[in-house]
C-alpha cells in the first residue's frame, strides 16, 4: 500500500525485525529464504532504503513522491540512489558528529561516486525535481567519495539542516541542481570530526550545476577545510547569503557565466582569496554584486579572466560587471566616499 511519508526505525530495531521475520519463515519450513541471518553479514542499507521508497506514493511522472523520516544512521557500502521527488528527514536537528545526528555513512569499501544521489525523471528532465528535500541530516562519506548530489525544483523542494563531512581530496562535498528552491544551515567540511584543520587539494564544499542552475537561495552556509569554498559554472540569478569559508583556499570561482550572482555578507577567514572569475562567457551581460569582509585583517584579491588581479577592501561593496571592454570591479564604498 503506498504512503505519503514513511518512518525508518533504528537500526538495531530494523535488525531484529529481519531477524524475527527469518525465524518465522524458517518455523514453516521455508529454510532456503536466507542462508544467513543479520549477525551474520551486513545489511544492505542502500538496497533497504531504495525498497522502502517503493512503498511511497506515485508521481504523474512514474517516480515515487513523499518523505521518508530516519531515526537513526545508517551504514551504506555504495550509493543509495532516490527518486525524483524523494525527501529525506532526520527525526531531529542534525549536529555536527554523526553519533547524534540522523543520516548516512559510507563505510570502507564504498562502491559508487556519491554517498546520496537523486534522480532525473528522464533523460532530458532537468529542472523538474518537485518535492525532493533534504532535512536534518548528517552524512560522513570517505576520502575522494562524494557527498550529496542533489536536484530540486520549485518551493515544494529544498535542502534545511544538512551536515557533510569526510569526503577529503579530489571530492565535492554538495552538488546542487535544478531551479527556485532554497538551501538553508549547510556545513561542508571534507575533514571529519577530529582530522586535521587544513584544505584538502581539490575538495569543494558546494558545486552549483552540472547544467544550468536557476533562482536558488543558499542561506547560512558554511565551507571547511576545502580548496574551492562554492564553485558555479551556468548560473543565473543566484543569492547567498550569510557564507562563511575557514580553511578555505579560493572562497568563489566561477567557470563559464555570472548573470545575477548576488552575495550578501561573505565572511571569508584564513586566505588572501576573494574571487577567481575563470571565464565570462557574455561579459556584457554579466553582474556579480559581493560585499561582506576578509576575516584576517588582510584585503582580498580577486582574479580576472584576463588573469589581472584586483585587491579590495578589508571590508568591500562591490559590483562586478561586464561592457565591451571586458570584465571590471566597481567598488561601491569607494563611490559612497566624499
Amino acid at each position: 500500500m503506498s504512503a505519503p511519508y514513511i518512518f525508518i526505525p533504528s537500526k538495531e530495531e530494523v535488525k531484529a525485525e529481519i531477524l524475527a521475520a527469518k525465524e518465522t519463515l524458517e518455523k514453516y519450513g521455508v529454510a532456503d529464504w536466507c542462508s544467513c541471518s543479520p549477525t551474520d553479514e551486513p545489511i544492505d542499507w542502500a538496497g533497504y532504503f531504495e525498497g522502502i521508497q517503493k512503498q511511497l506514493n506515485k508521481s504523474g511522472s512514474g517516480q515515487h513522491t513523499g518523505t521518508i523520516v530516519l531515526t537513526d544512521w545508517y551504514p551504506l557500502n555504495r550509493t543509495l540512489v532516490l527518486d525524483s521527488h524523494v525527501e529525506l528527514k532526520g527525526a531531529f536537528r542534525a549536529k555536527h558528529h554523526l553519533g547524534s545526528s540522523c543520516g548516512f555513512k559510507a563505510e570502507e569499501g564504498f562502491e559508487g561516486e556519491w554517498v546520496l544521489e537523486w534522480k532525473q525523471p528522464k533523460k532530458t528532465a532537468f529542472y523538474s525535481n518537485f518535492g525532493a528535500g533534504i532535512r536534518n541530516l548528517h552524512i560522513e562519506s570517505r576520502d575522494g567519495i562524494n557527498g550529496v548530489c542533489f536536484r530540486g525544483a520549485q518551493q515544494s523542494a529544498g535542502v534545511d539542516n544538512l551536515v557533510v563531512r569526510g569526503f577529503g581530496e579530489n571530492a565535492v562535498g554538495i552538488k546542487l541542481g535544478g531551479d527556485t528552491y532554497s538551501v538553508r544551515d549547510v556545513f561542508s567540511d571534507a575533514a571529519k570530526g577530529g582530522g586535521d584543520s587544513v584544505a584538502r587539494d581539490g575538495a569543494v564544499a558546494f558545486e552549483l550545476g552540472s547544467k544550468r542552475v536557476y533562482s536558488l537561495r543558499l542561506e547560512n552556509i558554511t565551507s571547511h577545510n576545502c580548496e574551492t569554498g562554492l564553485k558555479w559554472g551556468d548560473a543565473h540569478q543566484i543569492t547567498i547569503e550569510n557564507f562563511e569559508t575557514e580553511l578555505t583556499t579560493q572562497p568563489l570561482v566561477c567557470t563559464w557565466d555570472a548573470r545575477g550572482i548576488n552575495i550578501r555578507n561573505g565572511c571569508f577567514r584564513h586566505t588572501k582569496n576573494l574571487l577567481k572569475l575563470e571565464k565570462i562567457r557574455w561579459p556584457s551581460e554579466s553582474r556579480i554584486k559581493i560585499d561582506g569582509m576578509m576575516a584576517d585583517n588582510s584585503p582580498g584579491e580577486i582574479v580576472l579572466p584576463d588573469g589581472s588581479q584586483i585587491t579590495t577592501p578589508k571590508s568591500f561593496d562591490l559590483i562586478i560587471e561586464g561592457n565591451s571592454r571586458g570584465v571590471e570591479v566597481i567598488d561601491l564604498q569607494k563611490m559612497r566616499k566624499p
